[in-house]
Parts: C-alpha cells; structure tokens; sequence
C-alpha cells in the first residue's frame, strides 16, 4: 500500500512539475557591436504569451510550458528557439545580427542609439496611407452611436431638494441609477441611440438613419442631435497630422514633428485580439499645447505597423473651455482583405463645466461608437445598450417644473418661445428704439418642424410710435425632398430698412433683429418686397437655386439727412446660384434653416447671377451682377487656424447707386461683426466692381502657452486682416447722384489703387468666452468716423 501511495505522489508531483511556470531568462546584444539590444521583442509562438528586454537588453519571460520562441527587434533578423534543445536553467545570451534595411532617418543620442519607440512611430507614419480609412476610395458599414449625458459630480446635499429628490424617486422606479466612484448616483439628463447605413465615397460620408430614439430634460432638438452625431465627427482619427474634435485642431502621435510635442516610451510587446502589437506611450512636452497624452498600440510588421488600440486623456490643465477632462479608448479593425484599419470601437467620455469651478458639478458625456462591418480577420458584435435611462428621462419629463426649466433653455437658445408646434418671436424684436419709429414694437411667430417636419410658415407685424406706421411681414418654406434638399421658398414684406445693412426679414436668424432696429437710421427706405426662390442638389456636393424677387424701395428723409433727388427704385430681378460644397455636413434647424455643422477637404464655393428685367412688373432697371465668393478653414500646423473668406462682384450695368454692391458695414460702436467691415459705415462704400478678402487667424495659444505664468490663464491671440479693392465706373459716377444730399452730388466709391484696410488682432478665450480685439482703419481715414476701435464679441467655444 505504501508503495501505491507513493507512485501516486510522484505523479502527482511530476504533474505539478509539469504545469509549473518554467523561466526563459538571458540577455540579447548586437553581434556587430556587442551592445545590448533594448527593446527587443520575445514571443511564443501560439501563444498569448511575450515580453522585451529593458534598456539593457535584458529578459525575463515566465513560460508554461516549451515551446517555440520568436526573438526580432526593428533592424534585425528575428530567429527562432525551440526551449526544449536548450537549459532554462541557465542564463541565455542571445547574439542578433542587423538586417540591410535602413530607416529613412536615425537620430543618434547621447547612448548611441536612438528611443526605440520612435523607429516605430515612424513605420506607422509611413505606412498611414494605407491603413488610414479616409484615404480609401469607397466603403460601407453599418454604425451604432449611443450618447448619454449625466448630471455628475454631486453632493449629498443636491439630494435634499425637494424637486431634486422627487425626480430621482420617479428615476429609481423605473431603473437603476449609476453611481460614481463615491458611491453618488449620477443622474441622467439626455439619452440618443442611432443606428446608420454609412457610404464613404472618398470625400464625405453618406448616411441613411435607419433607426434613431432620443429623449432629453430640456428642450426638443431631435433634429438637430440626430444630425450632429454622425461618424464623421465624432469619430477621432488619428492618422490626421492635425486631428479635428470639438472645433480644435489637436496633435496627433502620428504628427511628422511628433519630438516637438510627445515623450514616447515603449512598454512591451503583447497581443490584443490576437495581433502582436508594441505599446507604446505617449506624453505632452507641454500641458497647454493641444495634444492628447495615453497609450498606442501598435502592430508588427506581419500587419504593417497599424494602430491596433489607442487611449487619449486630457485633463484640466488642458485649454479646451468648459472641458475639465477627456478621455477617448478606440480599437481599429481591418475593413476588409485589404489594408484599410476603420475604428470598429469607441468610447469618449467628457466632463464638461467642471473647469469653470472645482466646486461646481460636472456633465459627464459618454459617446460609444461600434462599427459592423465584413472583415476576414473578426467578426465584430455590437453588444445592446440599456434603453432604461429613456424611461427614466421620460417619467421626470412630466414634472411641472423641469418643463418650466426646459422652455427657458429653449428661449435662450432660439429666440423664440415654442408652444408646441409655433414658436412666439422672435422675442428680440419685441422691442427696438430708433430714430425713425421711436418705439418699435413686434409681435410675431414662426411654425416648426414639430407641426410639420417638411414645411413652416410664419410672419410678423410691427407698428412705430413715432412715424405711426404699420409694417408687416410673412414667409413660407417647403422642404420636397430632405435627403438632395429640394425646397421652395416664398417671403413678402412691408418694412423699414437702412441702406448697406442688409435686409431684414421674417423667419431670419432672431440676433441679427438687434443690429438692424437699433439705433439711428442712415439712408432709410421703406422696403415693399415678394421673393421667390428654388433649390436641389443635382449632384453630391452641388447644389442649384433659382430666385425671382420684386422690390419696391421707397427713400425718405430723417432729421439727420437733407431733401431728397429721387426717392423710388423699383427692380424685378431673377437669379441663379451654383454652389460647391463638398465634404460638408450640415445641421438643420427646426425652422429649416441648414448651418454646416462639419468642414470638408475643400472650400465652400458659391457662384452667383442676377438679371434685372425691365418693365416686368412696372421695373424701371436692367442689369446684370455677377458675384462668386470662397470660404474656408484649414489648419496651418503649429502657426494655428486660419478662417478666411474671399468673394469678388462685378455689374457691366449703369444702375442706381443703391443697386451696386454696397459694402456692408457695422453700426455697433463696440460689438465686433465678423461678416462686415467694422470701422465702416452702413453704405459708406459702393462698388460695381470689386474683390475682397476677410481673415481671422487663430494662433490658438502658440505664443501664450510658452509664457510660464500667463499660460496658467488660458488666453490666446489672433490675428484680423480684412481687405477690399473696389470701384465704379465713369458711366455710373455720371449717372448717378446722392438721393440725400442736393450739395453733394457724389456717393461713396473706393479708389480703385487704393484698398480699404483693417488690420489688427487681440486676445481670446478671456473667461472662456470673450474676444477683445483692437482695429485700425488703415486707409480712407479722411472720410472715417472711426480710425481706430476697441471691440468685443462673446463667443463661448469649447
């Protein structure tokens, strides 16, 4: 018996033996050199299972059992050792010999050799264009994008609220709240789930929503959410050199001048999802530069060096507004046999607000992504969201007061106050003081999509106290076909307007109301007005309109000005635009009006002609105008952004001098407007010839940032030239005579060699939000009101 017992201790104990760890220990140096070889990869094969040798080219690799070992390092020939021919007991000296291939550059350090994690950065820059998705011709995929926002970082105390605390009972009926690393729930605010069919052309994304479900404790945006969170922004790519989130520009590890803005480290050499992959980190030079600091992954060379994996952190010390910290994790996977890489995973989290102050709470973000897509190498699953938090929304939803709260929100943000499927307003043209009407008081609305997704109509009608005279206003849009954006417009007014201000309308944006009803009226008319217009895209990024409008301006005159020469113009005008936009992605509001809520590649280009018909409807002008203008956004490395707008007009027509083009100015002493010339006049300057440009660069913190103490305070600078050649013709200086002046025959026209200048520049992001800029009118200073302005716009930006 004893001699059974013990034949079964010795198997077991060999049994045990067996499955122990067995270690693969040594050191690897250069046959060349003898120098040791660091960072050098030991895996192996099939198995999970590897490790690197440190700076001095020393390993330790724990090993369950023999096996077949892969020992290669950039610049060398790998070789291969099977455990079994060798003693594990003893220490391994392994001799590897340099492979003829040769990096593009070598930086020598002060060791002799270079950090191995960049020879690896730049293999994956080289080979970028063909893993980067937005280098591909075309594909497909399906996405999957779920947004929750939270009510976060909270005390105990926020509980004790009476309307808090009965909102989170109703909550805590329905689901189950999270909590955060405090144990405190975090509350849920807004919730969006949608699914898309995406087609990549090679330029921009086309994306049919096949389902979408949203629910929100404020106001209804649906529209707009579900527009705004498409792939296309808020997919991170960090193939760009530049990587373009939340309206910044960042840097990404993959910058070709990556030394100037990241320490790299590389950590190991391990599989994820089964591909061998280097891990590698990556960490600001400077906390206030633009940048990400994490983790990338790798790929070896069987998968030509593509991001596998990566993390991206930003924490409070970053200068995004409003962002106390961002954290970003994204996995890529091959589309299909070819080498393209598209993110299949990600997952961003914001807390934003907590920034402004320590002591306030925070909204936590989360924006998950998943991809589906045919792959050779994995199947990818999308795994279901818990649709709880939509109930929870909709329960609290029905208190009294959150939908008080919520109708506020919405006022601020519109202009307008929305009863279900009207919106009153706009409520910042309720009431207005000039020197025409004295009291200007409005009242009006405006339908929304809520009543009809495809069509609004609204109006207005005003009264002046002191020209006791009634205006009125009304319009109507219809949108055909959503998806090529086939609409009909149609608008008529009865109106006050001032020459050069541009027109004011029922249904325009409610802030633009403020410069234009305000203040002492230049060159006044009363308005009589019928427009028509029409508009479809007839390809992927061009886009046709058509107009017919008939305008009756009658010209009178104000204590500031003298008799009238003339006092009608009366045009009946059809025009054609063609218009490129390419790349861009817009957002459309529930009014249908469209703002581009995405930049492309390329500029957006607008090219515009208008025919006055005479004696059609009593017309009294025949002309022709041609105008075209160009915008667009491009970053210019470390120097910043710069926004810049170029457009040019020409009329081969002898026209009244109001129906030249006539330069728009600003009347608002202290208010910057960004699409005028600010230190002009309302129609100082006419042209029927001219050419402009409007820039604004953004140096986004390239000169604060490196100034110790100053850069704590966020604050960055730009740079404003704005530029306009122009002129007119002798046949129109002849004909032409100013309506409101008899000892003064001549209107304002710029002297062709000579351009009017704006320069100047200042400094932003001045409590997040506030822009002081200073200008100087550089030329035409003799006929200036102003050579010189101190001015503010307050433009919260993340």
């Amino acid at each position: 018996m004893k001699s059974i017992f013990f034949i079964l201790f010795l198997l077991i104990g060999s049994s045990i033996v067996a499955q122990n760890p067995s270690k693969f220990y040594g050191k690897i140096i250069d046959a060349t050199s003898l120098r040791p070889v660091p960072f050098a990869h030991i895996k192996v094969a099939e198995k999970e299972e590897g490790t690197t040798t440190n700076e001095k080219g020393l390993f330790d690799l724990n090993m369950t059992n023999n096996g077949r070992i892969e020992i290669g390092c950039l610049g060398y020939k790998s070789i291969y050792i099977q455990t079994d021919t060798i003693d594990l007991s003893k220490e391994q000296l392994i001799v590897l010999s340099s492979t003829t291939q040769q990096l593009e550059e070598v930086v020598v350090g002060r060791r002799g050799y270079e950090n191995p994690a960049w020879e690896i950065i730049r293999l994956a820059m080289k080979n970028a264009d063909l893993h980067n998705f937005k280098k591909s011709k075309d594909y497909t995929y399906q996405s999957n994008i779920y947004t929750h926002i939270y009510f976060a970082d909270l005390d105990s105390s926020f509980f004790e609220r009476k309307l808090v605390n009965k909102a989170i009972s109703k909550m805590q009926a329905v689901g189950t709240l999270e909590k955060d690393k405090k144990g405190i729930p975090i509350v849920p605010v807004y919730a969006s789930h949608s699914s898309s069919e995406i087609l990549y052309n090679g330029i921009s994304e086309e994306r049919e929503v096949t389902s979408y479900k949203e629910a929100f404790l404020g106001p209804e945006f649906e529209q707009q959410f579900k527009e705004g969170l498409d792939p296309e922004k808020t997919t991170i790519n960090f193939y760009q050199h530049w990587m373009r989130f939340l309206n910044y520009d960042f840097v990404s590890p993959l910058n070709p001048t990556f030394k100037n803005y990241f320490d790299y480290e590389l950590q190991t050499f391990e599989k994820v999802d089964n591909d061998w992959c280097y891990r590698i980190t990556y960490t600001p030079r400077r906390e206030n530069d633009m940048t990400f600091g994490g983790t990338i992954w790798v790929t070896d060379d069987e998968k030509n060096f593509a991001i596998k994996k990566i993390t991206a952190d930003i924490g409070r010390s970053s200068p995004i507004n409003f962002i106390d910290s961002i954290h970003v994790e994204q996995k890529l996977a091959p589309i299909d046999s070819s080498q393209v890489w598209l993110p299949s995973e990600q997952k961003i989290r914001m807390y934003v607000g907590g920034k402004l102050n320590e002591k306030w709470s925070k909204f936590q973000v989360d924006i998950s992504t998943q991809n589906t897509f045919l792959s050779d190498d994995q199947e990818l699953i999308t795994t279901p969201q818990d649709s709880s938090i939509f109930a929870m929304i909709d329960t609290v939803k029905t208190m009294g007061e959150v939908k008080t709260t919520a109708k506020l929100i919405d006022m601020a943000v519109t202009g307008y106050y929305r009863m279900g499927g009207f919106d009153f307003g706009s409520l910042l043209a309720l009431y207005a003081q000039n020197d025409v009407e004295g009291h200007h008081l409005q009242v009006g609305g405006i339908t929304n999509t809520q009543w009809n997704k495809n069509f609004v109509m609204g109006g207005h009608i005003a009264y002046g106290t002191k020209d006791q005279k009634w205006k009125w206003g009304v319009m109507g849009k219809y949108v055909i076909d959503q998806e090529n954006w086939t609409f009909l417009y149609a608008r008529a007014q009865h109106s006050l307007q001032r020459l050069g201000a541009g027109i004011t309308y029922p249904g325009q944006d409610p802030y633009l109301w403020f410069q234009q009803l305000w203040g002492t009226y230049s060159n006044p008319y009363i308005l009589d007005e019928y427009k028509i217009t029409g508009g479809s895209y007839i390809a992927e990024g061009i886009q046709l309109r058509g107009s017919f409008t008939y305008k009756d301006e009658n010209y009178f005159t104000t204590p500031t000005t003298d008799s009238l020469i003339f006092n009608q113009i009366t045009t009946s005008e059809i025009g054609g635009s063609i218009i490129f936009d390419f790349g861009k992605k817009y957002v459309t509001s529930r009014h249908l009006n469209r703002y581009i809520a995405a930049n492309g590649k390329l500029p957006y280009i607008s090219i515009n002609y208008s025919r006055g018909l005479p004696n059609v409807l009593n017309a009294t002008d025949s002309y022709h105008k041609v105008s075209m203008s160009i915008s667009h956004r491009f970053k210019l490395g470390a120097i910043g952004r710069l926004d810049y707008v170029a457009s040019a007009g020409w009329t081969p027509s002898t026209v009244p001098f109001p129906l030249l083009f006539v330069h728009r100015g600003n009347n608002l002493r202290y208010i910057y407007d960004r699409s005028s010339y600010n230190l002009m006049g309302f129609g100082e300057f006419m042209s029927d010839a001219y050419g402009s440009i409007r820039m604004f660069h953004h140096f986004e913190g390239l000169f604060m940032n490196r100034i110790p103490l100053v850069k704590k305070w966020n604050i960055k600078t730009f740079g404003i030239t704005n530029l306009l050649w122009g002129g007119v013709s002798d046949e129109n200086l002849a004909a032409n005579v100013n309506p409101w002046d008899k000892d003064d025959p001549t209107f304002g026209s710029l002297d062709p060699s000579v351009p009017y200048v704006e320069v100047g520049g200042g400094i932003e992001n001045i409590f997040r939000m506030v822009k002081v800029m200073f200008l100087y009118r550089a030329t035409y200073q003799e006929t200036a009101s102003r050579k010189y302005g101190i001015m503010f716009a307050i433009v919260p930006e993340f």
